[in-house]
């Protein structure tokens, strides 16, 4: 990773922790031992120069993935 897209990154999630959209997990959740974090990975728009950080919530761990455990949506009829 380049060191302007490793800027990018970190600002993003700064934003996304500083905003309220996600937050780190509480001491009670890691005393089990055991931590997952979701995959992610920043992307570019080859005509736009900012970040854009995707995060896999399908991946799945001890047979489960957070999809899994997300109400869905409704049926909008579009593919």
């Amino acid at each position: 990773m380049d060191s302007k897209s490793k800027e990018d990154y970190v600002k993003f999630m700064n934003q996304v922790l500083s905003s309220g959209d996600a937050e780190e997990a509480p001491v009670l959740a890691q005393q089990k031992g055991v931590k997952w974090y979701i995959p992610n990975h920043g992307i570019y728009h080859p005509k736009k120069n900012n970040i854009r950080v995707v995060f896999d919530c399908s991946v799945r761990f001890k047979e489960t993935s957070l999809n899994d455990h997300m109400l869905s949506g409704p049926n909008t009829g579009q593919t």
